[in-house]
């Protein structure tokens, strides 16, 4: 994962305090970025400018009216082998977060970098440069792993700064 830019923006869904604390024990162990950012699941990265945020929230919340809270269930892991080999648990939610990156993009497409890969929600735990390192963190987390369950409250619209990501705003799911 490249660092972010000063001022790059991210749509997140972040998981609360106690189930951050059981995932931040992979983390820790498998250096997944623990000092960049908190456990998150990422909706949209990069995001729309600081500076259109005010002017597109309630265009944002339009959007999303109908989507109720939801209960996401991580149970199961994924991995993603590329340059840098990504361990992650996947997000069991019905294709909310599918639905909300989809709607985003229709809204916002000048400000999302077209990618060829589609967008598969994850929770990042572990980032290795080797595969053999991701397949045996993999096997251990399988051994360990207890489903994990919260509700999503809330979207995170969170900016980038010097000392790291701060959140801007919320919004409030019905």
């Amino acid at each position: 994962m490249k660092k972010p830019r000063k001022n790059e923006t991210g749509l997140v869904v972040m998981p609360p305090p106690e189930i951050r604390n059981e995932i931040n024990m992979w983390r820790r162990v498998f250096k997944a970025y623990d000092s960049m950012i908190t456990p998150h699941i990422t909706i949209l990265y990069p995001f729309i400018p600081e500076d259109r945020w005010n002017g597109s929230r309630r265009m944002i919340t339009n959007q999303l009216k109908d989507i109720r809270q939801f209960e996401i269930k991580l149970r199961e892991l994924g991995t993603f082998v590329r340059d840098e080999s990504i361990l992650w648990l996947k997000p069991e939610d019905g294709g909310k977060l599918t639905k909300i990156n989809s709607r985003m993009h229709v809204l916002f497409s000048e400000y999302i970098a077209a990618s060829a890969l589609a967008y598969v929600p994850h929770l990042t735990i572990g980032v290795f440069d080797r595969t053999e390192e991701l397949l045996k963190a993999r096997a251990t987390v399988r051994k360990q792993l207890k489903p994990l369950t919260f509700t999503v409250e809330r979207l995170i619209y969170a900016v980038y700064e010097d000392e790291g990501w701060r959140i801007h705003d919320t919004i409030m799911l019905k």
